[in-house]
């Protein structure tokens, strides 16, 4: 190399080592976010020894690819981990928690830069366990350490929609291969639920077509001829009693079906009265070819004995069988809890969500709206409530947003932020109400609090800025001299009411004030409000202000002092107050309201019964809501690609919600297993139900952690609803009847032989009037269903048997790389995947890959 070569080196040496000393540009830190490939593989979820003090983890590698070079350190990766990391392998890259679920890695005084495609790796462990995909977030964001910048969100980590499935994929994440990435201890024998597995433990469909009958079955089914009655021309509607409003949106799903009300049209006599000896809520609906008589007692009757019409059709004939129906619900309170906090759910959501909770019976819609995550109900005269509690984006200060939980990105429009507007809640209530359904409203507190606790701070130095002292303090939920450390659930340091403090009951007051207004001006009076009260975490140990009111008062319980002084305020506005289970064991019974609604949220294979036992037993009304049967946010099946959450079930399928017995919670232990795939027994020896006390309904859930947008939602909602909705309105013959003082396991034997095959035969006319002739309904009326994965076998021959538990789907096969219709004699070695599809083959269920891994963890 010559002179002049040496000096040409040394100067652009010198200028790439001034340009790097540069701070990060705007448009450097888009390219690196748009380039930046970054991949994450769960490496071991059961790791033989964990590094101390944890004693369950996971160990996981997050490794970095840049294809250009950039050589600063000046800048942070913001990424969710449900878990917190707590040990760190790497030289190069630093990893803290700071709230919540948000952690920042950052680069070391070792870091070199990013060199063109050469890949850095960091590996770390995380305390307990995270195993199924959709636990592992996307949207990292890049931003730089100063915070001059817009944070960008790493292009590589957003998740992507299967054009096939329309299933959310994530890219980022390594595939799932092992056992070791399904279980999380030495301990758990939780299977994976492949092809093979699902032959072994399914039943086949018998039934080639929907027989006679609905979803929810009713109390009293006869049909009375065997000719069909045909609604092509329409129907009429003769009302005495009602006007058509009270049935209005029956009819309306009668149209979207094909059925419209004409004036040649088959008439439809609905009969309200109520001297007739006909249940609440209960109707009775008979047909011939020259009428359909529908008689109830109040106005939801004569709704339900319309939906009932609708339920009966057949969609490719447009015709209904010649019944004589006497109908009525098996609980009064048969309920759907949706979460919009976590995120955010649309208003149409809600809308098309409470359309079929109407086709289906249900009455109830708890619509939770404000948690740690966001606050989702515009209230008048607090904006920061909606304004910053409503919104997530990388704002370390949160004085714009909250802190980006849940893998939420930066995005101000992304679908996982937004609230209701107070006219969006008035149409919410209008729109319920038309289908009989009353909206019970959450705001949860004190725990889950955060949403509200940052939007109250803004509103505090928005104020304190102006020189209004006293309106600023006024709504403050902060105590300053409280130095109390505390990490909840879902491991937030600042997420609690201070209960001690006077402002947080005239913040409560003045939310409830707001809300029941909002429903007075919708023309539909508040019921019942949800306290929420669940999961508080050692909160107010150092609080000044809680330390002098104990020393006053002697207070046993700081929650359940809040719940008490919240609940007498809810009482005294004349509403019914509702909480969480859990909380509710804090209070003094004596010190509550006449009424109360408790939601028993305890595992039953913890002995969950116990809970729902002794609260029934104090005369509160008690709504199940048991995890691991009610929790829709559970995935379907235990396989790493089925979405949601694990902690109490790791397989809950439309069978399983079919086969609940709400009326005697022990006996699942028969023949349900716990979280580990166990065994377990339920001891009712000492927990026995008084005579003559039960519940006062069944309520499932939505929650949405992991459930980002509400095609996602839809997915987990459907169809585990019906199933739902069967065991709220219908007892059937085959629950075993409640008696108290027993044990139950495996080998007591109260669920018989016989009221086995009553349950198989009653699971094959649920599941057969599901795949033929509801879910067809859900297509037509725009509903994102779950396609259920498909069980495939090896014949004696060699040949493939396939078969999905709910039919009416086209069954595939994947061979040499194209998909092709199931025959049954197809050769099975030669078959790579199965799938079910819709008819229309416009969408397909997850395909499953023929073996699924062995324990080993090898294929």
């Amino acid at each position: 190399m010559n002179k002049f070569a040496c000096l040409l080196m040394a100067l652009l040496g010198a200028h790439t080592a001034h340009a790097v000393t540069a701070p990060l540009t705007q448009g450097e830190l888009n390219a690196l976010a748009d380039n930046l490939q970054i991949r994450y593989q769960l490496i071991d979820s059961m790791p033989q020894q964990c590094p101390e003090p944890a004693k369950q983890c996971y160990f996981s590698e997050l490794q970095l690819r840049s294809p250009q070079r950039y050589s600063g350190a000046d800048w942070a990766i913001y990424f969710s981990q449900l878990m917190p990391i707590y040990q760190v392998e790497s030289d190069v890259f630093r990893i803290e928690h700071l709230n919540g679920d948000l952690h920042r890695l950052t680069p070391t005084e070792q870091f070199a830069g990013f060199s063109a495609d050469e890949t850095y790796s960091v590996r770390f462990y995380t305390e307990h366990s995270q195993i199924t995909r959709s636990e592992f977030m996307p949207n990292y964001i890049l931003a730089d350490k100063s915070e001059r910048l817009r944070p960008r969100v790493v292009a590589s980590t957003r998740s992507v929609r299967d054009e096939q499935t329309r299933l959310e994929q994530q890219p980022y994440l390594a595939p799932f291969e092992s056992y070791h990435q399904l279980r999380v201890s030495n301990k758990d024998q939780t299977p994976w639920m492949g092809a093979a597995y699902l032959a072994q433990h399914q039943s086949e469909p018998e039934l080639r077509a929907a027989p006679e009958g609905l979803i929810p079955m009713p109390r009293e089914f006869k049909v009375v001829s065997q000719g069909r009655i045909s609604l092509k021309k329409g129907i009429r509607f003769e009302l005495t009693g009602l006007d058509l409003a009270q049935i209005e949106m029956a009819g309306k799903r009668l149209a979207q079906l094909g059925v419209k009300q004409t004036q040649k049209g088959l008439s439809v006599r609905v009969t309200v009265d109520p001297s007739l000896p006909i249940a609440a809520q209960g109707y009775q609906f008979n047909s011939s070819t020259h009428l359909i008589d529908i008689k109830a007692s109040g106005a939801a009757g004569a709704f339900y004995g319309v939906q009932t019409l609708a339920g009966l059709m057949d969609l490719k004939t447009h015709s209904i069988p010649s019944v004589a129906i006497a109908d009525a619900p098996r609980y009064g309170f048969r309920g759907l809890h949706i979460d919009s906090a976590r995120n955010f759910r649309s208003k149409q959501f809600v809308l098309d969500t409470i359309a079929q909770m109407g086709a289906y019976k249900l009455n109830k819609l708890h619509l939770h709206l404000a948690d740690d995550e966001g606050w989702r109900l515009a209230i008048a005269g607090l904006p920061e409530l909606t304004k910053v509690g409503g919104l997530r984006c990388l704002d370390l200060s949160e004085t714009r947003c909250l802190l980006p939980q849940l893998g939420a990105g930066t995005g101000t429009g992304a679908p996982r932020n937004g609230h209701y507007s107070q006219q969006d809640y008035s149409e919410i209530l209008r729109y319920a109400k038309a289908h009989h359904i009353e909206v019970i409203p959450s705001l949860d507190m004190p725990g889950h609090s955060r949403a509200a606790i940052i939007a109250m701070e803004a509103r505090y130095r928005a104020l304190i800025a102006k020189g209004k002292t006293e309106a600023a303090n006024e709504y403050r939920l902060v105590e300053e001299a409280d130095e109390t450390r505390y990490s909840s659930i879902q491991h937030y340091h600042d997420n609690t009411l201070n209960v001690c403090l006077p402002a947080t009951y005239r913040f409560v007051n003045k939310v409830l004030t707001e809300l029941q207004r909002m429903h007075e001006r919708a023309g539909i009076p508040l019921k019942t409000y949800h306290i929420g009260a669940d999961e508080t975490a050692g909160a107010w140990l150092d609080s000044p202000a809680c330390k002098a009111l104990n020393a006053k008062q002697s207070i046993a319980s700081m929650n359940g002092y809040f719940i008490e002084k919240v609940a007498a305020m809810v009482a005294e506005k004349g509403i019914t107050v509702a909480g969480w289970s859990d909380g509710l064991s804090d209070v003094n019974p004596e010190k509550m309201p006449k009424n109360v609604q408790s939601n028993v949220w305890s595992t039953l294979s913890e002995q969950g019964h116990k809970v729902a036992h002794k609260q029934a037993n104090l005369g509160w009304d008690v709504v199940l809501s048991l995890p691991d049967v009610t929790y829709f946010d559970f995935p379907y099946q235990s396989h790493p690609e089925e979405r949601g959450n694990h902690w109490a079930s790791r397989a809950l399928d439309t069978r399983k919600v079919f086969e609940f017995m709400p009326d005697n919670l022990p006996v699942h232990a028969e023949f349900w297993r716990d979280v580990l795939h166990h065994t377990y027994s339920a001891d009712d020896s000492d927990s026995a139900l008084k005579p003559g006390v039960g519940y006062t309904g069944i309520q499932g859930h939505l929650w949405s952690e992991m459930i980002r947008d509400d095609l996602q939602a839809e997915y987990m909602l459907y169809p585990r609803l019906l199933a739902l909705a069967e065991r709220a309105w219908h007892k059937p013959a085959w629950a075993v009847p409640y008696q108290g003082g027993l044990v139950f396991s495996r080998s007591s034997g109260h669920f018989n032989d016989k009221k086995r095959r009553l349950r198989e035969q009653d699971w094959q006319r649920f599941v057969a009037l599901l795949g033929y002739r509801e879910l067809p309904k859900l297509t037509r009326q725009g509903r994102f269903f779950r396609i259920p994965t498909v069980a495939a076998s090896r014949r004696d021959d060699g040949t493939l048997n396939m078969f999905s538990e709910i039919p009416g789907f086209k069954l595939e096969a994947l061979i040499n790389g194209r998909w092709v219709n199931y025959h049954p004699r197809l050769d099975f070695d030669s078959v790579d995947a199965v799938r079910a599809a819709l008819e229309d083959e416009s969408r397909t269920g997850r395909a499953l890959p023929l073996p699924a891994p062995v324990e080993s963890g090898k294929h």
